[in-house]
């Protein structure tokens, strides 16, 4: 498989602490890779020096390949934020409006939404489910209808991989078993690798085929194929009490 994204020593602090130590970590086309770990682990902070929010202190970052200082072709690579903190959600704009709006980088200044344009943003609602919701506002939707139109936003540009940062926070649990059908589908059907930071332990290790443990600076990798269990690399993190729930979503 290719390698999508290659972390090698990399290290992170703000002023004089330190919040990620000497950090390597691969993820490769096709993955399903949830990240997991206490609150103030790093888990948000790597995702950001991952999306090129944040510099590293020392160490090296490639994307497809490419150093992340050279790396250009960031319609690649989707964002899906917490529901809460991605969209303001009063805004008088329609489904479709939304999905659209990631379209203009592509377009430059002054250009407009053509039709070939508008029947991409249709197509992509049709994936996640949303497609006769296009006309509604924004705001008018349940949390997990939201999130679902957040990813069409994504969709939109044909990602190869998605980061999402805790998007079920928030959701009903319907709607969050919906949301993990839909990441399931996109990542064996049409082959997106799914990057996702997760607070749900339990739901996380059944989806994910790698699981990135993060704690103490640190972050420790699980194969969730492998024979040892998943249990033995949290209680590394989360201490020795930490219980893993099965919550079958």
């Amino acid at each position: 498989m290719d390698t999508i994204l290659e972390i090698k020593n990399l290290s992170f602090g703000y002023n004089d602490k330190l919040i990620l130590d000497n950090i390597n970590f691969e993820i490769k086309s096709g993955d399903y890779i949830g990240i997991v770990g206490p609150n103030g682990s790093g888990k948000s902070t790597l995702l950001k020096i991952v999306l090129g929010l944040l510099k590293p202190t020392k160490g090296s970052i490639k994307l497809f390949g490419q150093p992340m200082d050279s790396f250009k072709d960031w319609g690649k690579i989707g964002y899906v934020a917490q529901k809460a903190a991605s969209f303001n959600t009063s805004f008088p704009a329609t489904v479709e409006e939304v999905v659209a709006a990631n379209l203009y980088p592509q377009l430059g200044l002054f250009k407009r939404i053509k039709k070939y344009h508008m029947e991409k943003v249709y197509e992509a609602l049709e994936l996640v489910g949303m497609k006769e919701y296009s006309k509604r506002l924004i705001g008018n939707l349940s949390g997990g209808q939201q999130q679902r139109v957040f990813i069409a936003r994504t969709l939109v540009s044909s990602p190869q991989i998605i980061f999402l940062d805790e998007p079920t926070v928030g959701i009903d649990i319907q709607s969050q078993d919906n949301f993990y059908e839909l990441l399931k589908n996109l990542n064996e059907n049409m082959h997106i690798t799914i990057v996702m930071i997760s607070h749900d332990i339990g739901v996380i290790t059944e989806k994910a085929n790698r699981v990135a443990c993060m704690g103490e600076k640190k972050l420790i990798v699980h194969d969730m194929n492998s024979n040892v269990p998943i249990s033995k690399i949290l209680s590394e993190v989360y201490g020795e009490k930490m219980n893993l729930l099965d919550h079958h979503h």
